[in-house]
């Protein structure tokens, strides 16, 4: 008996000790984008490990699981959308595939879509996990929420540093390009701006429940300003402006709306001083419109063949010949050059992605699962608005949207990683004030 307990007790210090590790690693690689095998990242592995610890946890329970009721009804949205997506994906097959040179198996029509489900299910499995975590424990969350937090602050001081050593064309680190943006550790600067609004977002939360101190929040806000300025992210500074806009309308008090609307003029002045988004989108609108021609002159520019310019040409193609079904989730690649969407562009040189985030993804799904999605990601921002949670919460669960609606791939980690703060945050708020108004009200 007394074997059996104290076997008991190492496996729950064993779990203890891995959870801490797993919790520590998902803050850190959340924002280590450029740390890969191929292209799956360290957090997707880590996350895949982390899906057989709980498999194994299952099979010894005897094939039970115990679902919170909310974090149920997410999953079974999303498990919908994906039974959907491989019915559509089916039928997709009688289009003409136009293959960019040798591609491996996992790129096949419908194989691509079983590996988006399967990651897009994975996702959202450790979400909830994560959620359920930090649910039960308020100290997991902090714990998380500041490792997340101060590796954001750490990648915004290594762009700063980088700047100097870009501008003297020494090497590209965390800054690179001809205007020297800042990019933290991720790819190009757009992605990283979105980002950094994440680690703002952790920022206030930490500081409003009371688990960083106001002069550390400070201080280490500057660097994330300058850092965030430095992206020159445009759908960034638009996502901003657009949480702002919803914060202006959610907020309840006359005062909080004046401020808000106060902050957004500010806001605007602010990048007018470093950016000109009149003239980049001007350019960009005029790059979309001279594609066709440009994208010969242009042939082995992966940035203008390839991705968002790319896409902002083909996609509307796509969507005009197939609105209700779309291509298949994951075929844009292997039909964008079919001379109806390609026109008289050039080739793709490689398998492509529009790179336009859930405007993208209306090529692949068609639109009327495109809306089904976008509801299965504003169900938790849906959910704790019901609860009346405080703001600076509901604003967590409002940054997975916003962030694919501004170009962000489904496939991001973070803002996974977000929404689960969100989730377990308010609803260990509500277990722990319920039970006091039930004691009250006697």
């Amino acid at each position: 008996m007394e074997q059996e307990r104290e076997a008991t007790l190492g496996r729950k210090t064993a779990d203890s000790r891995w959870l801490k590790i797993f919790l520590f690693l998902t803050g850190t690689l959340a924002s280590t984008i450029v740390l890969k095998v191929g292209q799956v990242q360290y957090l997707e592995i880590l996350y895949f490990i982390e899906l057989l610890v709980l498999l194994t946890v299952f099979c010894r329970s005897g094939y039970v699981i115990r679902w919170f009721r909310p974090y149920l009804r997410i999953a079974i949205w999303y498990l919908f959308f994906s039974i959907a997506t491989l019915i559509l994906s089916i039928f997709a097959l009688r289009y003409d595939f136009y293959f960019p040179g040798p591609v491996s198996v996992l790129k096949y029509p419908v194989v691509i879509t079983v590996s988006r489900i399967i990651e897009l299910l994975a996702s959202v499995s450790i979400m909830l996990y994560l959620a359920s975590r930090f649910r039960i424990d308020r100290s997991k969350i902090a714990f998380t929420m500041r490792v997340y937090f101060w590796v954001g602050v750490v990648s915004a001081f290594f762009s700063i540093v980088s700047y100097p050593i870009s501008v003297a064309k020494i090497a590209e680190l965390g800054s690179y390009g001809s205007s020297h943006r800042m990019r933290g550790f991720y790819n190009e600067g757009g992605p990283y701006g979105l980002y950094l609004i994440s680690v703002f977002l952790i920022g206030i939360t930490l500081y409003k429940v009371g688990w960083i101190n106001k002069n550390r929040l400070r201080f280490a806000f500057v660097i994330l300003a300058i850092a965030f300025l430095g992206s020159q992210s445009k759908a960034a500074f638009c996502a901003v402006l657009v949480i702002l806009l919803l914060n202006g309308l959610l907020a309840k008090s006359f005062r909080k709306r004046v401020l808000l609307i106060a902050a957004i003029g500010i806001f605007l002045v602010t990048i007018y001083q470093f950016i000109d988004l009149g003239a980049a989108f001007r350019n960009y609108q005029r790059l979309t419109l001279a594609y066709e021609r440009l994208s010969h002159r242009h042939a082995k520019d992966a940035n203008f063949v390839l991705g968002r310019v790319a896409g902002a040409f083909i996609v509307p193609k796509m969507v005009e010949a197939h609105p209700i079904v779309g291509v298949g989730w994951g075929n844009y690649g292997l039909v964008r050059d079919a001379p109806e969407y390609r026109g008289a562009a050039a080739f793709a040189p490689i398998n492509d992605d529009p790179g336009l985030g859930i405007a993208g993804m209306t090529a692949e799904l068609g639109v009327p699962l495109t809306f089904y999605l976008a509801i299965c990601l504003i169900l938790p921002f849906i959910y704790l608005r019901k609860m009346q949670v405080p703001l600076y919460i509901t604003n967590l669960a409002l940054l997975q949207p916003i962030v694919h609606l501004f170009g962000g791939q489904l496939n991001l980690t973070y803002p996974w990683v977000v929404t689960a703060f969100a989730l377990g945050l308010a609803y260990s708020f509500r277990e722990e004030v319920e039970p006091k108004m039930r004691i009250e009200a006697r």
